[in-house]
């Protein structure tokens, strides 16, 4: 078995009206965050809406990399992590997907860590908190604050990842094509 494993972050602005609100309050390029195991194709994990029209009810959601998106901005990072921490991300991942019913998404969460203000709320999260702490949990990433207080936008800065994509969504599908 190979040492490294890569896994994806995809960081993205789409048109919804809380996207826009977050960008307009934030300035933030990117409003969204979502995790990836299997590669830039997706699916990718995170914390958002579960019906394309309706921004209530959100949670836990598979998300994928699909052409009707095409025009959303969107940045995909590379982190390589370790065998075991790869094999701790999927088994908390699976675990917290099978159970997705129970978990909500966090909207004071995300009010609070715009004030700076960090809130736990149990099985409670917003799409960045979800990815930040998933890789803090399993020991992929060192965050600079807690994962509550971390936006979307945060994770760009974080030393272990690699841009490999920037640009429309679009082009997104040609990269993971290729």
């Amino acid at each position: 078995m190979k040492d490294g494993y890569t896994i994806h972050i995809l960081l993205t602005r789409s048109g919804t009206w809380f996207s826009r609100l977050i960008h307009l309050a934030t300035q933030d390029d990117y409003t969204h965050a979502s995790i990836g195991l299997d590669g830039p194709a997706g699916p990718f994990y995170s914390f958002a809406r579960k019906h394309r029209h309706f921004a209530l009810p959100a949670g836990l959601v598979e998300e994928q990399v699909t052409p009707e998106r095409r025009t959303v901005p969107c940045c995909l990072y590379e982190l390589t992590v370790s065998r075991e921490a790869y094999l701790r991300l999927r088994r908390r991942l699976d675990a917290m997907y099978a159970r997705r019913e129970e978990y909500r998404y966090n909207i004071l969460g995300t009010l609070a860590c715009y004030f700076n203000l960090p809130l736990r709320r149990r099985r409670h999260f917003f799409c960045s908190q979800f990815v930040a702490g998933l890789l803090e949990e399993c020991g992929a990433a060192e965050l600079p604050k807690p994962p509550t207080l971390l936006r979307p936008a945060d994770l760009c800065h974080l030393k272990e990842l690699r841009a490999v994509h920037h640009g429309p969504l679009e082009e997104l599908l040609a990269y993971a094509a290729a």
